[in-house]
């Protein structure tokens, strides 16, 4: 009976063995199948061309399939709630931006909380936007704006590419800290926003880079600012905010990748080193250059702390206006 009784035990001591490893094992196989990049807008704009470009990078990297998921809606904020509720085991990933990660959070109600629910892997990149005016407002310069507010001439349209966009929020920071009369006019999507700015429809309009450079390059708008934190070498005659008196407001637009609250320290690290192959990806290095975007390798605590103060901006300019998120 004792002899029974040992061999029951050293079974139970063997079968935690090869449990406990197989356990750890199914995280350093990762990845073991295809991988779900979730871009929380619709198919076919920059952020889409982004998340699709790097998506085939990362898979190369991992040796496994990434596919793209599109699911838009309110913001960003129904693909980004998706992913918090997805299995934190590394195969359902989001490819994140201030909407969904910074903006509605800091300024409307939405079901998750982006430093609780979600976990920053690494930041990819920065993308820049420029202020346009158009020809027929006569707008030249940043401080033009500002000259008009103090003259109290009459209010300026400034455009946006939706309610809750960056280019919304923009147009109101910009509003709380010059002084100006802007009124703001949103549209669903950029391109309908930029055929009423080159109509002179609207007066003012915040943009990817990428998408209103054209306008730009072929004289139909005039390019007052770009945001980023150094002129952009699309632009190189164009001055930044904080060349224009804006030092700071922060408006630089950005991507990151996020993983659900729970997902292991082993695929996190996976993820991460499958993160460096990318910046050295050619393919995907050309498509932020196309864009005008810079690659950033800001990951860990450092890119907390950046969405925490692009979070904290939010906040104050909710606390201090008033601003309707549809």
């Amino acid at each position: 009976m004792a002899l029974t009784y040992r061999i029951r035990a050293l079974c139970l001591v063997f079968a935690g063995l090869y449990c406990a490893p197989g356990a750890h094992a199914e995280d350093i196989r990762y990845p073991a199948k295809p991988i779900k990049l979730v871009v929380p807008y619709a198919p076919g704009g920059p952020t889409d061309l982004v998340g699709r470009s790097l998506a085939a990078a990362l898979a190369r990297q991992l040796g496994q399939p990434v596919v793209v998921e599109n699911k838009a809606g309110a913001g960003g904020v129904i693909g980004a709630g998706s992913v918090v509720n997805a299995a934190p085991d590394g195969y359902t990933l989001l490819l994140g931006l201030q909407g969904p990660i910074t903006i509605n959070p800091a300024l409307t109600k939405v079901p998750y909380d982006p430093f609780r629910d979600l976990i920053a892997v690494r930041m990819i990149a920065t993308a820049p936007m420029i202020l346009m005016a158009s020809k027929k407002s006569g707008i030249g310069t940043l401080g033009e704006i500002s000259a008009r507010a103090k003259a109290g001439s009459a209010g300026l349209n400034i455009g946006s590419s939706g309610t809750g966009t960056l280019p919304h929020v923009a147009a109101e920071l910009i509003k709380h800290e010059t002084g100006a009369n802007l009124v703001h006019i949103p549209y669903k999507g950029a391109g309908p926003a930029l055929i009423d700015l080159h109509a002179g429809h609207i007066d003012l309009l915040f943009s990817d880079l990428q998408v209103g450079l054209p306008y730009v390059q072929s004289g139909q708008a005039t390019a007052l600012a770009v945001t980023s934190p150094q002129r952009s070498p699309m632009l190189p005659n164009v001055p930044t905010l904080a060349e224009s008196g804006l030092g700071k407001v922060k408006l630089a637009g950005w991507y990151g990748i996020f993983a659900p609250r729970g997902t292991s320290a082993a695929v996190l690290s996976a993820l991460d080193r499958a993160v460096d192959g990318v910046f050295r990806d050619a393919a995907f290095k050309q498509t932020l250059e196309n864009q005008g975007s810079t690659p950033s390798a800001l990951g860990g605590a450092k890119f907390v702390e950046f969405l925490r103060a692009e979070y904290g901006q939010w906040s104050r300019l909710g606390r201090s206006i008033t601003i309707k998120m549809d």
